[in-house]
């Protein structure tokens, strides 16, 4: 029996050696292989152009300012650019009227109504007045405002409805083409 044991613990001790060696040879292979493989061509990845609207400051004028932006198209491109609307920084001239760290959570839109959901961030790091108020609910607003699919927007922060922004009434959808003054003025 004793014999048997050991015969058993040496065949064990002998397969684990080959299997090192053979894992050892067939990753150097691959590595080689690899290595020696040309460069894989770029895929391209279709793109289309969305507006974006960001804050332009001209003298005492502050006003929502579109800008061209090219992003892939993908399954919803209203998302695509309301996604790139919250993470594009600032800009020369231009700033980013969404608070920094916000987050987009979810995005749909049903019969001609868009659900926006964002971060915390959107509220906790918002740093107020009236102005920045409009311009930055205009600026969500106006980038959804090029897909004709969406009529009205409704604000949720974290799952639940967004009533106010400060001091500007947000409770139940917003007319996506209502732009006055009190969100960032005409363009």
């Amino acid at each position: 029996m004793k014999a048997f044991r050991i015969i058993l613990i040496s065949v064990v001790i002998l397969g684990c050696a080959a299997l090192g060696i053979y894992m050892t040879r067939t990753r150097s292979a691959v590595v080689s292989h690899l290595e020696n493989k040309p460069p894989t061509p770029s895929v391209s990845v279709p793109k289309k152009t969305v507006k974006v609207y960001q804050v332009e400051v001209k003298g005492n004028e502050v006003k929502l300012r579109a800008v061209e932006k090219e992003v892939p198209t993908g399954r919803n491109l209203a998302e695509t650019a309301l996604r790139t609307l919250i993470e594009q920084g600032d800009q020369e001239n231009l700033a980013n009227p969404i608070p920094k760290g916000t987050r987009l959570l979810s995005f749909r839109v049903r019969k001609g109504l868009a659900r926006v959901d964002l971060s915390r961030e959107f509220v906790d790091n918002f740093s107020g007045g009236s102005e920045a108020e409009g311009l930055t609910i205009g600026s969500i607003l106006r980038t959804l405002s090029q897909f004709k699919e969406i009529k009205q927007v409704e604000f949720f922060v974290a799952g639940k409805p967004l009533d106010t922004l400060g001091h500007l009434e947000l409770s139940g959808p917003q007319d996506v083409h209502w732009t006055g003054s009190q969100f960032g003025g005409e363009n």
